[in-house]
């Protein structure tokens, strides 16, 4: 009867409500309650409630809405976050005062296109839904994109039965061949495939009858190609994964290619097929139960035995079963099915019709437009395409932003012909640009594998957008034109004993602390696991902090390690071992360095392998260790875990030896706040920081990145500004997805102003670029009122955000002395001056505000936080930024000219238009 008790609970408190006349109901429930208390259907009473403007139903198991829900016609907040829903009502677009719809959590792969007509909704929330590709690429780019979506699916849609078939195996093993099998084509002798060969053929689902078309993916089988080819494992998909019994399963490294594919998409669908089994060949021999234990019959679906070549009656045996088994699995995916734009479809088809492997965007415009789409919607059209794979373009990109790439195995056959050159690998990786255009222009290929010299460049673009390559400095005269570039796969193999020995010495140098974090990676059961090319992809993304930056001879790295260096934030060594990697961090403050690399590791493999986790470790202290770190490994989150149950120490692995948690904890910057409130609240600090200016603004070199003359207490000092400016940036980075995140704020009425005795009031609010970390007037000019604007804000409001906003100003104080000096031929001394005067004055009108209350540990994640990359109450902060968003786009909806760009983690970011280039 725990329903019952549920739903009358639930009724009393609705009559309650109606009977107080109160605007706010909460049925909510903590998500570790008994079972008794949580509702599983909404009373029919709730529509009584004709005022009620905020309704809190999170944490219950509701599976639907009644349609009465849509009678709450001043209903504003909805939140229904931790539900079971499948389905939300198509006449929720008829709650036109909503401002905020919570749907977090739920089970829902599409939502009603009504949603998109709700003029005031400013916040809506849909992570953690199972949402259709289209749909959840959509939601990443905000709100404004997710509504011109859900507008484009409300004039017409149509239902796309259409499936990714995806060929993976050893080389020599027959995928081309089977793929001609499937497509029906004449049995002919192959050669081996470069890169990727996409074929599409239809297919009729057994069970539902319906045609689905099927993209065949054929995969290059060679070693060197997997870390490339694992950007374009993608859902809706069936795998094959293709063995040669004459080897048996081993050398056809079965296990290892089911592995490659789940760590990547772990709800992948897999068929392993044995192919060249005709007379007198080897019968397949692989072991099906160890392939279920170890990967669920979920997952390893059918096993098949065929043989592609025709015998004499002109039967290919097994062939018509598999298709029929593929054609089952594909009709199966929860993506096959779902209901796109149609114009949108019709789009795609029109570009698939041209032939061409790439075009200049305002032809797919014009072709767009040609389907009734206004520029704005082609725009969207191809930004959701390119998250969705179907094609590539970069539209902030300089070199990439006037094409579109149409076919994405026209790049990755080029990839492979730089990844098998000789030349190349005997160069450990760097390859001039002439060689690239004499691989991809070579005259001994067929007409279809030459690439014309105009198409040079922009490979080469589209390898460093890729994390495969980047262009090395100090090589060539003419870098720009003629550049030189590093291949991460095929740099040496052996450690360069010497170089190490020169740049990374036995101990650090004095002033200097040492710590060390171990990112291990492992499976969703906990077992160490490999992160396929995961080495390969942080020698690029991390080259900015390459010792050879500025000239590569003095570049020291290899295959499984890097030394980096970030100026006064420290010197690092990363080392690949075993599948872990260990981050060893030397300065006098290795915190910020550490975190910020560790962060790196963390968020590319939780990103890319989704099916891996990254587990932050650290190392033992004593005994096991003496002097130095021990062998024994410590989660960091279990570590703080015990400490919340107020256990002081945790048992080491290694040496069974008790440690303190606290001591092992120092080596794990991630699980504690950056030292920003101390610094903020230190005037002897901020005045160091605004001397080391001076420092800085004298000496050119220093600009440049050598901060060798500074001594440990200054470059501790610039280190914890960063770290802190970091730790606060990244705790609202999915706010960045509608509007800017740094802007300072003052009273106009300076002398007038009473932090007490007001309810409303005049604020100047001046918009920073993210990259530079300036205010737009000074990158603008001094005349300049750009990103400028006069608010008139609520005392709640204030008052609720001051805490941020008073954290806020602090750390664009800590950092402005290092931004302004790196712009000084922008930014003179009485400039900066004022704006340091006036993040002065904000933070302490903030503080006057609040009352002095807000600790930035409160919002930046504690010791006793298992969260590592944000604070629990900064997160309630995000609300607020919201509102504001809304503000700021009434007054200005291009925030003052600030650029959206993306960063290499695919966060979101506002800067002015002369850094776009950047990203």
């Amino acid at each position: 009867m725990t329903r019952n008790w549920a739903y009358r609970r639930a009724e009393r408190r609705i009559e309650e409500t109606q009977h107080a006349g109160a605007k706010w109901l909460d049925l909510g429930v903590d998500r570790n309650t008994t079972a008794q208390n949580i509702l599983d259907e909404l009373p029919k009473s709730i529509a009584q409630l004709k005022q009620l403007q905020r309704l809190y139903l999170d944490g219950n198991q509701l599976t639907a809405l009644p349609e009465s829900i849509v009678q709450l016609k001043q209903l504003q907040m909805l939140d229904l976050d931790g539900n079971q829903l499948t389905a939300v009502p198509e006449s929720i677009g008829q709650l036109e005062k909503l401002e905020s719809l919570i749907l977090t959590g739920n089970q829902l792969t599409a939502v009603p296109e009504s949603i998109g007509q709700l003029e005031k909704l400013e916040v809506l929330h849909l992570d953690g839904n199972p949402l259709n590709p289209e749909l959840a690429a959509a939601y990443r780019e905000g709100l404004d994109y997710l509504r011109a979506y859900l507008k484009a699916q409300a004039r017409d849609r149509i239902v796309l039965n259409e499936a990714k078939l995806i060929l993976v195996g050893e080389g020599e093993v027959g995928k081309t061949c089977l793929m001609d099998a499937l497509q029906g084509e004449p049995w002919r002798e192959r050669p081996s495939t470069h890169g990727i060969e996409i074929r599409s053929f239809p297919v009729v689902d057994p069970e539902g009858g319906a045609e689905i078309t099927l993209n065949g993916w054929d995969f290059g089988g060679q070693r060197v190609y997997r870390p490339t080819h694992q950007l374009f494992f993608s859902a809706p998909a069936v795998y094959l994964v293709v063995w040669k019994p004459r080897e048996g399963p081993q050398q056809g490294f079965v296990k290892e290619w089911i592995k490659l594919i789940t760590h990547r998409e772990p709800d992948a669908k897999i068929i392993v097929v044995a192919t060249h089994g005709g007379p007198g060949q080897r019968q397949p021999d692989i072991d099906r139960q160890e392939l279920w234990d170890l990967f669920g019959k979920e997952t390893a679906l059918d096993f098949h035995h065929i043989d592609s070549k025709p015998d004499e009656q002109g039967r290919r045996r097994g062939v018509a079963e598999l298709k029929q088994a593929i054609a089952r699995v594909a009709g199966g995916l929860p993506e096959v099915g779902r209901a796109v734009p149609k114009r949108w479809q019709d789009a795609r088809a029109a570009l698939a019709g041209t032939g061409a492997a790439y075009l200049p965007v305002s032809k797919v415009i014009e072709i767009c437009g040609d389907l009734k789409m206004d520029p704005r919607e082609a725009r969207l059209f191809i930004r959701l395409s390119h998250r969705l794979g179907h094609l590539i373009h970069y539209e902030h990109d300089p070199y990439l932003r006037d094409i579109v790439a149409l076919k994405p195995d026209w790049l990755a056959t080029a990839v492979s012909f730089v990844l098998d050159d000789e030349q190349t690998r005997r160069a450990n990786g760097l390859v001039p640009f002439v060689r690239l255009g004499a691989l991809w222009d070579d005259p001994g290929r067929a007409a279809e594998f030459r690439y014309p010299k105009k198409l040079h460049h922009i490979f080469l673009r589209l390898m460093e957008r890729f994390d495969l390559s980047y262009r090395v400095r100090g090589h060539d005269r003419d870098e720009d034109l003629a550049p030189t570039s590093l291949i991460g796969q095929l740099v040496p193999d052996a450690r360069p004993e010497a170089a190490l020995t020169r740049v990374w010495l036995p101990a650090p140098a004095a002033g200097d602390a040492q710590k060390t974090q171990i990112c291990r990676i492992v499976d969703e059961r906990g077992q160490s696991a490999t992160a396929e090319g995961l080495f390969y992809q942080l020698i690029v993304r991390l080259h900015k902090f390459s010792l050879g930056r500025e000239r590569f001879d003095d570049s020291v790295h290899w295959q499984r390690g890097l030394v980096l260096d970030d100026a006064y934030n420290g010197r690092a060594l990363l080392r690949h071992i075993g599948n872990d990697v260990h981050i060893t961090v030397r300065a006098p403050y290795p915190e910020g360095f550490l975190a910020k690399l560790t962060g790196e590791v963390k968020h590319l493999v939780e990103r890319f392998w989704e099916g891996l986790r990254c587990q932050v470790m650290v190392p033992c202290i004593e005994p096991c260790g003496k002097n130095a770190p021990g062998d024994g490994l410590y989660e960091v989150e279990k570590l703080i875990a015990s400490k919340r149950k107020g256990r002081p120490e945790y048992p080491c692995p290694t040496c069974n030896e008790w440690q303190r948690i606290d001591e092992l904890l120092r080596n794990a910057p991630a699980a504690r706040p950056a030292p920003m409130e101390e610094m903020i609240a230190s005037r002897e600090t901020l005045d160091a920081l605004h001397g080391l200016r001076k420092t800085l603004l004298a000496s050119a070199d220093q600009i440049m990145g050598r901060f060798d003359t500074f001594d440990a207490g200054q470059r501790e000092l610039l280190s914890k500004a960063d770290a802190s400016y970091h730790s606060l940036i990244q705790v609202m980075t999915d706010e960045a997805k509608e509007g800017p995140r740094l802007f300072s704020l003052t009273p106009v009425d300076r002398s007038g102003f009473n932090p007490r005795g007001w309810t409303r009031a005049k604020f100047r609010l001046t918009l920073w670029c993210e990259h530079s970390r300036l205010p737009l007037p000074s990158l603008d000019g001094p005349d300049s009122v750009r990103g400028v604007y006069e608010l008139e804000l609520s005392r709640e409001w204030v008052r609720k955000t001051s805490p941020y906003l008073k954290l806020l100003a602090g750390a664009l104080s800590l950092v402005l002395p290092v931004a302004s000096s790196a712009a000084k031929l922008a930014l003179d001394e009485a400039a900066y001056q004022a704006i340091a005067a006036e993040l002065d004055l904000g933070k302490n009108a903030m503080k006057a505000i609040s009352g002095g209350g807000g600790v930035a540990g409160d919002f930046l994640g504690t010791a006793d936080s298992v969260n590592f990359e944000r604070g629990e109450a900064m997160r309630a902060q995000g609300a607020a930024l919201r509102e504001l968003h809304v503000l700021l786009k009434a007054k200005d909806p291009g925030f003052g000219g600030l650029i959206r760009v993306m960063n290499n983690r695919q966060e979101f970011l506002w800067v002015h238009p002369r850094f776009e280039g950047e990203y």
